[in-house]
């Protein structure tokens, strides 16, 4: 029988090999013998490994099912940076069900978590999808000001970013916000 790690590494495989069957099945074995042994940081990291699979294939009540609960157990071992990824998962998840404030309000919370981290490019990743669901939500200037904090996190942008950016700092400073 394969060991947590020899089913991580076939997990990793599988998924970039693009057999995500295979790669959540690899994860699940993976956390379930983890947790068996009482490894409960490690069994909630390969349950965000199902989650990013599953997500890969938009089977997105399985991913959901998969992240629940792990933001908590990261807490609780003081694991901010895989608690923050955690909530950025679930938010993601719920995205994909189409809870939009659920999703929204999650984003908000791991935008928070990854703050003192420093994890600039997952921050800046994280406002950028809460721009796009403040727009679906109604809220167009906070969608701006997101859009804006997550373009101003990143240290490299493509041309369209850059061109973004630009209009975005300018609409901003027409309305007399800094």
């Amino acid at each position: 029988m394969a060991t947590a790690p020899e089913l991580k590494e076939q997990g990793l495989k599988y998924y970039r090999a693009e057999r995500f069957d295979e790669a959540a099945g690899a994860f699940a074995q993976a956390a379930q013998l983890l947790e068996a042994a009482g490894n409960l940081g490690d069994a909630a990291e390969m349950r965000n490994n199902v989650c990013v699979v599953r997500m890969a294939q938009e089977k997105w009540v399985e991913a959901l099912n998969a992240v629940q609960g792990t933001p908590e157990i990261f807490k609780q071992l003081n694991d901010a940076l895989r608690e923050a990824q955690a909530v950025a998962n679930l938010a993601a998840a719920h995205e994909g069900l189409g809870n939009i404030q659920e999703a929204a309000d999650l984003y908000l919370r791991a935008i928070d978590l990854f703050g003192p981290l420093g994890e600039k490019e997952t921050r800046s990743a994280c406002y950028k999808k809460l721009s796009g669901l403040q727009v679906k939500l109604g809220k167009q200037l906070e969608a701006l000001h997101s859009m804006r904090s997550g373009l101003n996190l990143s240290s490299e942008l493509t041309a369209q970013e850059k061109m973004l950016k630009e209009t975005i700092d300018k609409a901003m400073k027409m309305m007399g916000m800094p």
